[in-house]
């Protein structure tokens, strides 16, 4: 496969599945908040942000070294390194759910949230299964099969749409308990699709293969910490205002982050197709052309991020009035200053990504850490003082230390020039602009 033809095939895919999974998932979200009272959906809010955590961290544990390590070995050699990962999956997927039996009782008492202890126990039930899911997940992206990705990601969000769908006409049959089983049926779906998108690249040599268990472990504890840090300290908002005000505060900040998950969209996608290439050049001792695909991808998230960032700020009252309604109208000015991580994420996290490639994920580990550690502090101390604006102050500028800082760390390792990284940002303008008018003018011939 050619660069060109790897960008493109995989660009589609990847945003079409981020794409379809949002869409899905916000019209969803509007849906779900006319069907239960703030209250209750707050509670909901706090359960899939937990689970969320629980798959990042998951996630992140496996996915970068997993494909760091399949890249290159010969069959057999893949087919262990499979094995050693489903081990330490299984292991990890176990750590989890004692840990939400345990703690499911505090947490419901912690955040004033009534039902969440139950919810979280129903969730428990689906993790083993996801043990097999995640691990399809990324063999698909180890083996560039992003095609399979999407069918994947949309096999789940497809079928949740249309129970809530159903639910929105049958407001009164829907409880807590039974939206979380149905997302537990959702995740088994989305399991079963994934097993038969990547028979042809699973191959397992059973067994305890210490020396690829190791190797994997050691890559993987940064990145999960990492994963793990980033995932509480994106939802420090929602935990802190759940426990120092009450659940409809936490529905208030969760209406504005589902518009601020449409960053996430192309800074996800970008991310997620840009880490192989740049870990496969670095391998091969390309400095330059990792940091040529750092300013590239860092231009094209902030070119898509900009034109996010003005229409939130000149809008926000009507965004929440439309995906939300009334109810939901105080969430507008908050909407407003969380909005500038639209301009802080892609820095951030192309930073993080390319210091897991270069594999140097000690310093992205301890980075969002530290973002974590005075973000709460900053959090906690503006909520008492501001309300449910604190949370938002504190979560900007957490996220905007940490975005300057890892520059810094990243410039140390490499020739990055920020100044290179917005003109290929500026000169995606004009390109685009001559995609569309030479394809309006082949239609008018």
């Amino acid at each position: 496969m050619s660069d060109r033809t790897y960008w493109l095939s995989s660009g589609f895919y990847t945003m079409m599945h981020r794409g379809i999974d949002f869409v899905l998932g916000f019209v969803g979200f509007m849906l779900l908040v006319r069907i239960l009272s703030p209250n209750d959906f707050g509670v909901w809010v706090l359960l899939i942000t937990i689970t969320a955590i629980v798959d990042m961290a998951r996630n992140g544990f496996l996915q970068n070294g997993l494909i760091k390590f399949l890249v290159n070995q010969d069959a057999t050699n893949r087919a262990k390194i499979q094995g050693a990962a489903l081990w330490l999956n299984a292991l990890l997927t176990g750590i989890f759910i004692a840990l939400l039996w345990i703690f499911a009782d505090r947490a419901e008492s912690l955040f004033n949230a009534p039902g969440l202890a139950e919810i979280l126990k129903i969730f428990t039930a689906i993790l083993p299964v996801l043990v097999l899911h995640t691990h399809n997940l990324v063999l698909m992206q180890a083996t560039y099969d992003f095609k399979a990705y999407f069918f994947a990601g949309v096999s789940k969000s497809l079928p949740l749409f249309l129970f809530i769908l159903y639910f929105f006409w049958n407001p009164d049959a829907l409880t807590l308990s039974r939206l979380a089983w149905i997302q537990n049926l959702t995740f088994a779906m989305a399991t079963l699709m994934s097993a038969y998108q990547v028979k042809a690249h699973f191959r397992v040599i059973w067994g305890w293969h210490r020396e690829w268990a190791i190797q994997i472990f050691h890559f993987g504890k940064y990145v999960f910490g990492t994963n793990l840090i980033s995932m509480l300290t994106n939802s420090l908002d929602k935990f802190l205002l759940g426990a120092l005000l009450s659940p409809v505060q936490v529905a208030l900040a969760n209406t504005a982050g589902r518009v601020m998950n449409m960053v996430e969209i192309p800074v996800n996608s970008i991310a997620s197709i840009s880490y192989p290439k740049a870990s496969e050049a670095y391998d091969k001792g390309k400095i330059k052309e990792v940091a040529a695909i750092y300013e590239k991808t860092l231009g094209m998230m902030l070119s898509i991020t900009l034109p996010f960032w003005v229409i939130n700020l000149l809008f926000a009252e009507y965004i929440i009035l439309f995906i939300a309604g009334e109810e939901y109208l105080d969430a507008a000015p908050f909407l407003r200053i969380v909005a500038l991580i639209a301009l802080i994420k892609p820095l951030d996290r192309q930073a993080g990504v390319f210091l897991d490639a270069i594999g140097k994920p000690f310093f992205n580990m301890i980075m969002v850490f530290g973002t974590f550690v005075y973000g709460a502090a900053l959090s906690y101390v503006f909520i008492q003082r501001f309300g449910l604006m604190g949370a938002a102050y504190g979560l900007v500028l957490a996220v905007g230390i940490t975005a300057v800082i890892k520059q810094f760390i990243l410039a140390r390792f490499l020739p990055i020039r920020l100044g290179r990284a917005l003109l290929a940002g500026i000169r995606y303008y004009p390109e685009l602009l001559g995609l569309i008018l030479s394809k309006l003018k082949r239609k008018g011939k």
